[in-house]
């Protein structure tokens, strides 16, 4: 693969603020709220799958602070006596201020592969309350109302992407190399990230960044093959995204005939208002090299109708 250097610069300069309590999701992915300030998480044991849930009550409701664009769900389990057969009723109420975000008046039953792992009480059927978070620092409330606690689970979104709206294409401030993907006959940029070489985007929001990576297959590789990227906001760990993939049937490298990107994967950042620089770097393979292509919904410029 040829080695092309990148200019430091943008073609659209715009810049990026995630709060810390923001979530960077895959496209169309729910990611955990896993703690709290001030409010001990709860293990409850799904099958055999651990998840973290915060106690709720109608003394005590839960404060999260979150930056938007964002979707967040709510998914609430009443906590009953055990032997309790009867339905627990209550109503599950999210507030900004004093806007009502969503609220929902429910029951639900005993759940039969539900359980606290420190045993306490009986757990009964989860139930969803989802609300739309706009652009800007939110301190949400969330309610209860009715006889029982409630354990409540808290997941993040990205903002769902009117399928109509252009895009516009970012230009890395640094990055090793480019590389174009072609794929029904178009011609993409990618940049090239390797572990301790990452690539770094500058962008002004509010806005969100959606990220299309790809793994580079070489000769010797088959089957399936996973990697995993670290995000890191003003060179401070964000997170990290792990894939498993596969070699593009359609897709190929215009520089290079020995190496094939793998299927498409993709993360959206959703972001405020502030300035930072995003970095994207390969975690795992050691020696491994990933492409990245960064977009945004195209800014409105003036005043719009």
């Amino acid at each position: 693969m040829s080695r092309v250097p990148v200019v430091l610069g943008l073609s659209v300069l715009l810049l990026l603020s995630v709060a810390p309590s923001a979530t960077a999701a895959r496209s169309g992915a729910w990611d955990p709220v896993e703690s709290l300030e001030g409010t001990p998480a709860v293990i409850v044991e799904i099958g055999k799958k651990p998840r973290r849930y915060f106690p709720l009550s109608t003394k005590r409701p839960l404060e999260v602070s979150m930056e938007g664009p964002a979707r967040v769900r709510i998914v609430s389990r009443a906590v009953v006596a055990r032997g309790d057969k009867a339905a627990a009723t209550y109503t599950l109420r999210v507030t900004s201020g004093d806007k009502v975000l969503g609220e929902v008046k429910t029951e639900s039953s005993r759940a039969p592969n539900a359980r606290r792992r420190d045993g306490e009480g009986a757990l009964c059927k989860s139930r969803t309350l989802a609300v739309e978070i706009p652009a800007g620092k939110h301190r949400l409330i969330v309610h209860t109302e009715g006889a029982p606690p409630l354990l409540v689970r808290i997941l993040v979104a990205a903002p769902r992407r009117d399928p109509q709206a252009k895009m516009v294409s970012l230009t890395p401030t640094k990055a090793s190399q480019s590389v174009t993907v072609v794929e029904r006959e178009l011609m993409i940029p990618y940049y090239s990230t390797r572990p301790s070489y990452p690539v770094v985007f500058r962008v002004v929001g509010p806005t969100s960044l959606e990220l299309s990576s790809r793994l580079d297959f070489d000769t010797t590789m088959r089957g399936s093959q996973r990697y995993r990227l670290a995000i890191l906001i003003d060179g401070k760990p964000s997170r990290e995204e792990a894939f498993t993939t596969t070699k593009a049937t359609g897709a190929s490298y215009s520089e290079s005939k020995d190496r094939l990107p793998s299927k498409l994967d993709r993360i959206v950042l959703p972001i405020g208002e502030g300035s930072h620089d995003v970095s994207i770097v390969l975690a795992a393979p050691k020696k491994g090299t990933a492409q990245i292509h960064g977009r945004i919904p195209q800014p409105s410029i003036g005043n719009e109708e």
